[in-house]
């Protein structure tokens, strides 16, 4: 794959992005709530993927390569945004979060709900927090998610346990 992206140059990019289509979406979701921020911050996430290729340097590490560049470009646009006085917010509408509940295209409606909530929860976290939680739902295991953010694995795995229960009391907090 490695070879692929770097000697076919454009080919071998789009090869990597449709491969990973899901997850650079998933990242969008969680850090642009608003369709045009989410279609932004997609774009920026390429245009960052293309332009760091060459520092990718093996194979076997690209899913953490291209979520490291995923999660510092969403992180560096929502700071930008700040910066600009452009309040990024994550103000909800109970209609926008069901429409991302809808998407997931949840089994029955409760699922839905806690979808809903959950969403809603990461939403309230920080930064960071919402990285971890977004490669822990990846699959990620602590030493990717270490390698993502330049952690050491056990330090990843003690965020990750107090982002659990954060987001444990935030769900409690939001399901009726």
């Amino acid at each position: 794959m490695l070879n692929t992206v770097k000697n076919d140059g454009e080919q071998g990019f789009l090869a990597l992005v449709n491969q990973n289509r899901p997850r650079i979406l998933k990242v969008c979701r969680v850090y642009a709530w608003n369709r045009e921020d989410q279609d932004d911050l997609y774009q920026e996430v390429l245009l960052q993927i293309w332009r760091s290729l060459p520092s990718l340097k093996e194979a076997a590490h690209a899913d953490t390569w291209l979520y490291r560049v995923a999660l510092n470009t969403a992180i560096s646009f929502l700071r930008k945004r700040a910066a600009a006085r452009h309040a990024f917010t994550f103000s909800f509408d109970h209609e926008q979060i069901r429409r991302v509940a809808d998407a997931q295209q949840p089994a029955r409606q409760e699922d839905s709900a806690r979808l809903a909530a959950l969403y809603e929860a990461i939403a309230k976290l920080d930064e960071v927090e919402k990285a971890l939680i977004t490669l822990f739902l990846e699959d990620f295991s602590y030493e990717q998610i270490a390698d993502v953010l330049g952690l050491s694995a056990s330090h990843a795995g003690v965020m990750l346990h107090r982002v659990k229960k954060k987001l444990a009391a935030l769900t409690r907090e939001e399901m009726p």
